[in-house]
């Protein structure tokens, strides 16, 4: 009978396989280009920044919308208002810490020769791939390497439960470490999307009664005579020898423009759903990331003052219907 096991590759194939991408890798000019790309983009400070500062940007923009909508009041927009160096002084010392360790741990990867394998197949799986999507449909060269894309992701998976899962243990310490500045800097972006959820649930319920406050006015009106009444009032306001304030929001001249305003309303309350939908996404993720964090360094993290603790819920908006209240609790840490 026969066996439908696929053979592995050796390491001499692997080598051999590899050896044009190596001599590629090898010239001073790319080894630089490479330095150069993990410095600016895998290993940088602000990689690690970037979504918080997309976090208090959008609080600042949506603070600036606050203030265009009228009934705010600026005690509550001063008091939404965060101070930045509060926020990206401690995440910049977070992830400073997290760059250097990610730095550290792939550079005793690449000394490490399980690794440095992993890392050519790896690449060989990736450079067949693409062979495989420009390679004509049903020629022999497409057989030809799709055979040799089966049997190099069966040894890069083979590779990775065997050597690479002894290999990882030598990189505990780092990774523990690691893990505690990604948890520190995860709880600290969690405080400005609780300040963005706020916020947005401001902008949303100013949205709606404005739109419920628009919305009644004509509500039992024909519309011959809400015409009618749009008219006067404007005939009124713009009537006269009284100067009119500069930028001042005019009265809808007549009922079409006056549904193009509700429908404007409208849409803005479709947009600060979806916006608070997005929030609280992001939000479990982070509770998430967390968790998975605590499930493989839990006893871990204890021993160097971290602690578990019933967290609180958080509301979930669905869209159209207003707030409503639906338990999410979970599990975070708290550093002694």
């Amino acid at each position: 009978m026969a066996s439908n096991r696929i053979e592995l590759m050796a390491e001499k194939e692997i080598a051999k396989s590899f050896e044009k991408l190596e001599i590629m890798l090898s010239s001073q000019k790319a080894r630089e280009c490479l330095r150069n790309l993990e410095a600016e983009l895998a290993f940088d400070i602000e990689a690690h920044l970037q979504p918080l500062r997309n976090d208090l940007s959008e609080c600042l923009h949506l603070i600036a919308d606050l203030a265009r909508e009228r009934g705010t009041a600026s005690r509550d927009l001063q008091n939404s208002f965060p101070i930045l160096s509060d926020y990206l002084d401690p995440a910049t010392k977070f992830a400073k810490e997290s760059a250097a360790l990610e730095k550290q741990i792939a550079d005793k990867k690449k000394k490490h020769p399980d690794y440095i394998l992993a890392f050519k197949l790896q690449m060989l799986v990736k450079k067949l791939e693409e062979s495989l999507e420009s390679a004509a449909p049903d020629s022999l060269d497409f057989y030809d390497i799709q055979g040799k894309l089966v049997q190099a992701k069966a040894t890069l998976a083979d590779h990775m439960q065997t050597k690479i899962r002894i290999a990882q243990r030598a990189l505990a310490p780092d990774m523990l470490e690691l893990a505690q500045w990604q948890l520190e800097l995860a709880r600290h972006r969690e405080k400005a999307l609780r300040l963005k959820k706020e916020l947005l649930d401001s902008g949303r319920k100013h949205s709606e009664n404005a739109l419920k406050r628009v919305a009644q006015i004509f509500k039992d009106a024909e519309p011959e005579i809400a015409n009618a009444i749009l008219h006067q009032a404007n005939s009124v306001m713009y009537t006269g020898d009284l100067p009119a304030s500069p930028g001042r929001k005019e009265i809808p001249p007549n009922l079409t423009e006056y549904r193009k305003e509700i429908q404007a309303l409208g849409e803005r309350l479709i947009s600060f759903d979806q916006k608070l939908q997005t929030c609280m996404s992001q939000l479990h993720k982070l509770m998430e990331f967390e968790e998975a964090i605590f499930n493989t360094y839990g006893e871990q993290l204890r021993d160097k003052g971290f602690q578990f603790e019933k967290k609180s819920k958080i509301e979930k908006t669905v869209s159209g219907l207003g707030p409503k209240k639906q338990a999410a609790s979970r599990m975070v840490s708290r550093q002694t």
